[in-house]
Formats: structure tokens, C-alpha cells, sequence
């Protein structure tokens, strides 16, 4: 059951990239801002050598809420408010996938 809450955490940032890109707009941004908060949150939960989950997926949360902020800039995005929250929803997603994913595996 972690395992299918984790993989459904984790897809809803793709979810919404598809949707947005699938859009008459045709924005694919937030599908590459998923992309980076994805792997920033997974690649922070791997490497950590902390035991403590919350630490870990705090700072998981916020390396990936800079990497998608950073890939939002990056490709034009130039709303302060609109880009961090994005950035805090995708991260948010992103890292609770990858903790419940780590989680499991252990």
C-alpha cells in the first residue's frame, strides 16, 4: 500500500505537467519543473546519510523547491508568486514520493 501511495505521489507532479502541456498553451515547463523537483528530492533522499526522516525530506523539499524555481526562471517564467508556488506544490509531491519510496525499500 506505501509503495502504491508513493508512486501516486510522485507521478501527481507529471500529472499536472502532462495537463499543462497537453494545454491549447502547450507549456512544458511545468513538466520540466517536475522533472528537476523529481530528481533533486530523490537524489537528496538517497544520498543522505542522516537517520532522521524528517531532516532528510525537509531538505529534500527544499532542494527540489529551488531546482524547479531555478528551471521555472530558466525557461521564462517571470512571476515571483506564481513560480514558488508551483515550485512548493511540485516539491511537496516530489518529496513525500521519495520519502515513502525510501521508506519502502528499507
Amino acid at each position: 500500500m506505501r509503495r502504491v501511495v508513493a508512486v501516486l505521489l510522485a507521478a501527481a507532479p507529471f500529472v499536472a505537467g502532462l495537463i499543462a502541456a497537453l494545454s491549447p498553451r502547450r507549456d512544458m515547463r511545468i513538466m520540466w519543473m517536475a522533472a528537476a523537483a523529481t530528481l533533486i528530492a530523490h537524489l537528496v533522499i538517497v544520498l543522505s546519510s542522516t537517520a532522521r526522516t524528517r531532516t532528510t525530506v525537509v531538505g529534500a523539499f527544499a532542494a527540489a523547491t529551488a531546482a524547479a524555481s531555478v528551471v521555472a526562471v530558466a525557461l521564462g517564467a517571470r512571476g515571483v508568486v506564481g513560480v514558488g508556488a508551483v515550485a512548493i506544490v511540485l516539491a511537496a509531491f516530489a518529496a513525500a514520493g521519495a520519502a515513502l519510496n525510501r521508506a519502502t525499500i528499507k
